[in-house]
């Protein structure tokens, strides 16, 4: 048996909007937010799946497709490392209209309204192989991530503030930013704002072309030079009173 405590982790909750597929979205999320080790749980509705079936000797099928609208009754995604690779297996239980049940893993479903939680844990990583006695998955050891200093990208890969809400800073001290200023983040480096939501989140895009979503309430942020005509601020991560 492998069992340890976890002290470090993100928490997260989202809803996929109609019409995305939900496997290469869940499997975009743990890229984005660099998920070593957690759990995505998932409800909602689901159409036109694609799932492989259990077989008797634990192991499954080809993957079916089932045209139509279904309940998602249960869908449980654990995200893990194998051998290199992040591995995420979506496992669901989906009820049909006509009411027939469907259960095995998920290859790709199109979003109707798939509402997900996802609880990670940042300070191990989780590693699984393949046991053939069993044919499926299991844990095969659990390691520690260990950051050497504050000022390093930490292991577990908190770049992100969305699951730190709290603000530090009052309103009224934070520059109004505004599309096109720029950011000097401290992990991130030089990212660009793209889109001003509200007082306390900003999109922004970093010099990979993605785009993320940030929290400002527990940045200090300092005006710097221009460059073309456009704000730069650069960006300290504040820690959060406990």
């Amino acid at each position: 048996m492998i069992f340890t405590e976890t002290r470090e982790g993100r928490r997260f909750v989202g809803e996929f909007d109609p019409g995305m597929p939900v496997v290469v979205g869940l499997r975009s999320l743990v890229e984005d937010y660099n998920i070593t080790s957690g759990w995505f749980l998932g409800s909602g509705y689901l159409r036109d799946p694609l799932v492989r079936p259990l077989l008797d000797d634990g192991g499954f099928d080809d993957a079916v497709a089932y045209p139509g609208h279904f309940l998602v009754v249960s869908m449980n995604a654990p995200v893990s490392r194998r051998g290199e690779e992040t591995d995420v297996t979506v496992r669901v239980l989906l009820a049909g209209t006509d009411g027939q049940m469907i259960s095995g893993l998920l290859e790709e479903g199109i979003s109707a309204s798939v509402e997900i939680t996802c609880q990670t844990y940042d300070d191990i990583t989780l590693r699984r192989y393949h046991d053939s006695q069993v044919n499926c998955a299991r844990w095969l050891d659990v390691s520690v991530n260990v950051t050497e200093s504050v000022n390093e990208v930490v292991k577990s890969g908190r770049v992100a503030m969305e699951a730190m809400p709290s603000r530090l800073l009052e309103p009224n001290e934070m520059p109004q930013l505004k599309v096109g200023d720029y950011l000097q983040h401290p992990r991130l480096g030089q990212c660009e704002v793209v889109k001003v939501i509200d007082d306390d989140r900003v999109s922004i895009r970093m010099s990979s072309g993605k785009v993320a979503q940030l929290h400002l309430g527990l940045l200090s942020m300092g005006l710097g030079e221009r460059i073309s005509g456009r704000n730069v601020y650069h960006v300290q991560i504040r820690r959060r009173n406990r």
